[in-house]
């Protein structure tokens, strides 16, 4: 949709980055030319995903470089932290996407009142928490 290097040497941090729509869209966002740091919670999967996209963007010429940093959004100076080491890798932070997301495959009428608290903690504060860190 967007021309080659429309997005070359910006840095996009993807929350939520290590699966599902997060992991798409940072792929997108490498095959245009962008850096990209991926966070989710569990350092595993984001490594996994990481050599993943390397291996599935590496060859072209244009591909950005990723980089996976655990974080979870729930934490402010986890946020911080996350923020500090992106900068450090890439000198600038361009674009924010923020995806992660608490989901429980269940109607929510039978979730408990933990569910709900993890839900709005991740979506409500996890992204207020992370925009505001990096704006």
């Amino acid at each position: 949709m967007l021309r080659d290097g429309a997005l070359d040497g910006k840095t996009f941090i993807v929350t939520g980055g290590g699966t599902g729509l997060g992991k798409s869209m940072s792929k997108y966002f490498l095959q245009l030319g962008a850096n990209v740091v991926i966070t989710s919670r569990k350092m595993a999967v984001l490594e996994e995903t990481a050599h993943e996209l390397g291996q599935a963007t590496g060859g072209r010429h244009l591909a950005g470089k990723i980089l996976p940093i655990a974080c979870d959004v729930r934490n402010y100076g986890a946020i911080e932290a996350m923020k500090d080491k992106a900068l450090a890798e890439f000198g600038q932070i361009n674009g924010l996407l923020n995806n992660a997301a608490g989901n429980f495959i269940s109607p929510t009428e039978q979730l408990s009142h933990r569910a709900i608290d993890t839900i709005v903690d991740i979506v409500l504060k996890g992204t207020s928490y992370t925009t505001l860190a990096l704006g």
